[in-house]
């Protein structure tokens, strides 16, 4: 199949689902084209046969001054292009906002069909919001095929986006393989800078420090500020205890000042976006995410199939993957002091980490590899070509 897709290229969990099965894709004889407005950040580094990246035309204009360029009219148009040019057999959107829309004018126009993928805030957020829910339900509903990561999201779409149609549920997953636990690596602070060495040049951390991890865009449904607090809590009981935060985004100030506020310079530390993730899930002892609302979050799947022991909410579709007690540590509720709790018993108990981190591994393996959820996706784009 000839397949183009588009997505957000940023760092954000849907862009990079949507890159990674576009690579899997392709190293299964398919012909991949990302239709976006800049390369992906997962394909900064590396080159796959069969996937090109065909950039949006964006320009500026004395009348679009106040609004912005039109974006959704020129991806259509370059859809439309590509779909010409390339001779392709169907459109993946990921993310509907706007994609879907997009998507669905260029089968109004030349009858190229279209997969919606349903990731998150696009269902449960900004999919509602008068601005766009109208635009958003015509386009998923006339779809020729929707998905959706997570049961959560499929529900959500049901009964509060008011969609009417079958929404088949296929999870993100994870190449088990690459993500796997790796021997011989620790973090090295320097002047509040983190980066990843060998062992045996590892001197500025204390051998007997925890390390705990944070990877997000810093959204505040993420709460990285209210993990800060957290940090408070745990430092009381273990003051070597450190927190390496991945990342950038909206409330990236207010983390830094929250994390002098609470005097916890030396206890947190904030890495930016990295893309050597694997090294850095390996070099800590437990990774914490504190969301409000998640659609199926990748940066678990990471983790876990690196056997590293994870503590979460029970937000959105977490439950589905992260199963309470069993694969990690699942909170009751969103409260700072619950929380806190979890990871200090987490931390009390070296062989309770070991457990949950083979747990988690096993869960990934079992049921979010990538073999299985690709030929998943491969089977719905049959049979909307009518292979």
């Amino acid at each position: 199949m000839r397949i183009g897709v588009n997505l957000y290229p940023s760092v954000g969990g849907s862009g990079y689902l949507a890159t990674r099965l576009g690579q899997k894709l392709a190293s299964r004889n398919h012909i991949i084209h990302f239709i976006t407005y800049q390369r992906p950040f997962s394909l900064m580094w590396e080159q796959t046969t069969g996937v090109y990246v065909d950039l949006v035309d964006r320009f500026d204009y004395p009348l679009f001054k106040n609004i912005g360029p039109p974006y959704g009219m020129a991806l259509t148009s370059k859809i439309i292009k590509t779909v010409k040019d390339s001779k392709l057999d169907l459109i993946h959107s990921h993310y509907a906002i706007p994609h879907a829309m997009s998507a669905y004018m260029a089968r109004e126009i030349i009858g190229v069909p279209y997969v919606v993928t349903l990731h998150g805030s696009d269902v449960h957020t900004l999919g509602l919001d008068p601005a766009y829910q109208p635009v958003v339900k015509h386009t998923i509903e006339n779809a020729d095929a929707v998905t959706a990561v997570s049961n959560f999201l499929k529900r959500k779409a049901h009964e509060e986006l008011g969609i009417d149609r079958e929404i088949k549920v296929i999870p993100n997953f994870i190449d088990v393989e690459q993500f796997k636990h790796l021997n011989g690596t620790r973090l090295m602070v320097e002047s509040g800078c983190v980066s990843v060495r060998k062992e045996e040049e590892a001197k500025e951390l204390d051998p007997e420090a925890k390390i705990l991890l944070h990877a997000s865009n810093f959204r505040k449904v993420k709460r990285v500020v209210e993990m800060i607090e957290i940090m408070r809590i745990v430092a009381d009981h273990y003051p070597n205890v450190r927190l390496i935060i991945a990342g950038d985004g909206p409330t990236r100030i207010e983390v830094e000042r929250k994390i002098e506020a609470l005097d916890l310079c030396d206890n947190v530390h904030l890495l930016g976006v990295k893309s050597n993730m694997q090294e850095i899930m390996c070099s800590a002892d437990a990774f914490l995410l504190n969301s409000t609302l998640e659609g199926m979050p990748l940066v678990l799947l990471e983790a876990m199939s690196c056997s590293l022991p994870v503590v979460t909410t029970p937000a959105g579709g977490i439950p589905e993957l992260v199963r309470p007690n069993k694969d990690g540590v699942v909170t009751e509720g969103f409260e700072i002091d619950e929380y806190a709790q979890a990871v200090i018993e987490l931390l009390d108990d070296d062989a309770l980490r070991v457990k949950i981190g083979k747990a988690g591994r096993k869960r990934v393996e079992e049921s979010f590899s990538a073999d299985d959820i690709v030929t998943e996706y491969e089977n719905v784009f049959k049979q909307v070509i009518g292979e």
